[in-house]
């Protein structure tokens, strides 16, 4: 068996950490990373719960594959409720944390209450000590990781800590571990921040029980074998993310002006191997065949000022989307979310949003601090710091984009659905990443499904409604799966392409895992996410774009004359909510909470 059937419940108020079983029909049903902690915040949070409160709680959970030697099988979930949507929240990241957080013998790690001071977890095994992080409070994250791990004084523990804009609440704050892996999406960070956790050190002693370890390297020797096969893969290692921004601005989705039109005049200046000539260093999370990461400086800094990155969503929103041409200020921009733990994507839609309301004459330059001669990469890292710092104008932009639109009175340039900002992919442009943002279960994402890359190489008819449903709801089923597993999508593709993480999960668990059981799996986490939401309001009516992209055709590129009209969304939304099982407001039916045996472990409430 892969699982440990335990887990580590640390409770901050009393400074006391209780080991718990796991019962192995959770297992069963919700396998490890997203599935098991999403299971648990269902059953132990009320909806009602302030977000920023004591009562609410934060699941960590490893991938069940993190610690073997399946490839890429580094990542780890956080599970809560979210202080930016104040919905349901799980957000997951690479490195070596995961995998370490595995090994010291817990399937899940709960943290509850509030500490009464700032504080540090260290764990190794079932030892847990409260160190007092009072010094460490208002460092950055590279300067938090740094001082705990030359205080620990052993290079074995993995780090995850909070930086400024955690500790100060930012409504889209990170966790970051291994100084650059962000749990991102959703102001994780802030939560981290009002429990006072600064950082949680981990070190793993355990041996993973492994069911069949000949059978698990096939299986990792097969699944090596379609990973080197796959021809994305090269240009994933040799580029990054950011490899696909020339194609992407070629293709008219970029988002340009705060997701106003989608040609820029100045990407000849930023494009991708401008980029690719500043890279410095390659790196890898923990046993990847890929290392997608690049490293780079920001040169009007110090020799310590490198950041990996910028990435695709990184570079296009805090430099397209607020008409940055300057490869170095989206550098230092990048810095400066690093440095405070801030979430890139939901920084720049935030500035971008701004410095155009401002550029129509929406609100004053003066009220921004900013004066419109400075330049614009100036403008993007004074109103980071003013955020990171809840500072002037930056205290409300905290709030993020929904909130900080409606207080200054342009709702509707807010880019966003269910309070999480968009991506780099504007809606217009793709009808499957439209519905892929209006169902997500945390708000606009791109990475619980990735239609446009089937929709532009033709897989998927591009700007037809057809075949949208049912591979949107497919590849969520699936990618939730994976992150069940605790693998990255960039060595098997988004998604249960082959036979591999089955076979994988078969050999290391000693179970019959099928593709079926799997995408079972992932449709669970989905229907409990809903539910929870569904209890707060959300339903048919949250499940819409913001009405400037169903009435305002994309201007340019080759999307242009595009939007999603309402009527349009409507016949998405009702093909979808049939393939789920969902009646048409959107929400779970007895049948389907049935059909997937969730009423074993939960209610399905009346809403």
């Amino acid at each position: 068996m892969i699982w440990f059937h335990r887990l580590l419940r640390i409770d901050l108020a009393r400074q006391t950490a209780t080991v718990e079983e796991v019962p192995a029909e959770l297992t069963a049903a919700f396998v490890g990373g997203k599935g098991l902690g999403t299971c648990y915040f269902y059953r132990e949070v009320s909806p009602r719960v302030d977000p920023l409160g004591p009562e609410n709680k934060v699941f960590i959970a490893p991938g069940v594959l993190n610690g073997t030697l399946t490839p890429a099988a580094s990542r780890y979930e956080m599970v809560s409720k979210s202080p930016l949507t104040g919905l349901y929240l799980d957000s997951n990241a690479g490195g070596h944390f995961g995998p370490e957080l595995k090994l010291t013998g817990h399937d899940l790690l709960i943290l509850e209450g509030q500490s009464p001071h700032p504080v540090a977890l260290v764990i190794q095994g079932d030892a847990v000590r409260f160190r007092d992080a009072s010094h460490l409070w208002g460092r950055s994250i590279y300067e938090t990781e740094t001082a705990l791990r030359a205080e620990l004084s052993d290079p074995r523990f993995r780090i995850a800590s909070i930086g400024p804009a955690g500790e100060r609440l930012v409504k889209f704050a990170c966790v970051s571990n291994d100084y650059s892996r962000q749990i991102g999406r959703g102001g994780m960070g802030a939560v981290f921040g009002s429990k006072r956790v600064k950082a949680i050190a981990v070190h793993g002693t355990r041996t993973l029980p492994v069911a069949d370890p000949d059978a698990l390297m096939d299986a990792v020797d097969a699944a090596l074998k379609h990973i080197f096969e796959n021809p994305w893969v090269p240009h994933k290692r040799e580029h990054g993310t950011i490899g696909s921004l020339d194609d992407n601005h070629t293709l008219g989705i970029v988002p340009v002006h705060n997701f106003t039109r989608s040609v820029f005049e100045g990407i000849d200046r930023v494009s991708s191997t401008v980029f690719g000539e500043l890279v410095e260093a390659r790196l890898a999370c923990a046993i990847c065949p890929v290392a997608c990461s690049k490293g780079t400086r920001w040169r009007g800094g110090s020799e310590s000022d490198g950041i990996e990155g910028p990435e695709y969503e990184t570079a296009a929103l805090l430099g397209l989307n607020c008409l940055v041409d300057d490869p170095q200020a989206i550098i230092h921009a990048n810095l400066l979310c690093n440095q405070a733990g801030m979430d890139t994507i939901s920084a720049g839609a935030v500035v971008g949003m701004v410095l155009a309301a401002a550029d129509e004459g929406l609100i004053l330059w003066g009220e921004l601090g900013l004066s419109p001669s400075m330049p614009r990469g100036d403008m993007v890292a004074r109103l980071l710091e003013r955020i990171a710092r809840r500072e002037g104008i930056g205290d409300l932009l905290a709030e993020g984009a929904r909130a900080a639109s409606e207080a200054l009175g342009f709702p509707d340039l807010a880019p966003q659905v269910k309070g999480l900002e968009f991506p780099a992919y504007d809606p217009r442009v793709s009808p499957g990443m439209a519905l892929a943002y209006m169902t997500s279960d945390r708000g606009a994402c791109h990475l619980r499904t990735y239609p446009f890359g089937r929709e532009v190489s033709g897989v998927l008819p591009w700007f037809s409604l057809e075949q949208k449903a049912e591979f949107v709801k497919r590849q969520q089923d699936e990618k939730a799966a994976q992150e069940c597993l605790g693998v990255c999508q960039f060595p098997y593709g988004i998604g249960l392409l082959t036979d591999d993480l089955p076979n994988l999960l078969s050999a290391a668990s000693g179970e019959e895992w099928s593709y079926e059981r799997l995408c079972a799996v992932g449709e669970r986490v989905w229907n409990l996410s809903r539910a929870f939401d569904a209890q707060l309001g959300v339903d048919r009516r949250a499940d819409y774009l913001p009405r400037r992209f169903s009435e305002v055709p994309m201007p340019d590129g080759m999307g242009a004359g595009h939007a999603l009209s309402r009527a349009d969304q409507d016949w998405l939304l009702d093909r979808y909510y049939r393939l789920r099982g969902w009646d048409n407001r959107g929400l779970p039916t007895p049948q389907t909470w049935e059909r997937l045996g969730l009423s074993r472990f939960a209610d399905l409430p009346t809403c």
